[in-house]
């Protein structure tokens, strides 16, 4: 599975210590195609990133980018609520279907 990356950021960070794309392909072990390619695109294998992390020093979760597309849809109660959620909104979702849960059930009495 493919990576979406921040792309200025990862330009930015080789940017900074004045290396060329060719230099940081040497460093990180991959191509420099394969730089070029990820620079461009902002999309990488997990190996990549990984390489390319370790050779800044940093955590993965410092390049990478969480999409629209890669939302999810939770279902519905009855079918009368939908939500779209990240994965990080799972938690408040939970609470709001929760407290939704129980006034449907108050006004059904």
């Amino acid at each position: 599975m493919e990576m979406k990356l921040d792309k200025a950021k990862l330009k930015q960070l080789r940017e900074a210590k004045a290396w060329s794309q060719s230099h940081f392909a040497q460093i990180s072990g991959l191509s420099l195609r394969t730089i070029q390619r990820i620079e461009k695109s902002g999309i990488a294998s997990p190996e990549s990133v990984k390489s390319i992390c370790a050779t800044f020093g940093i955590q993965i979760d410092e390049l990478s980018v969480v999409e629209e597309h890669q939302k999810e849809v939770v279902p519905s109660f009855s079918g009368l609520i939908r939500y779209k959620i990240s994965s990080m909104d799972k938690k408040a979702t939970l609470i709001s279907f929760s407290i939704a849960f129980i006034i449907a059930f108050i006004l059904t009495m």
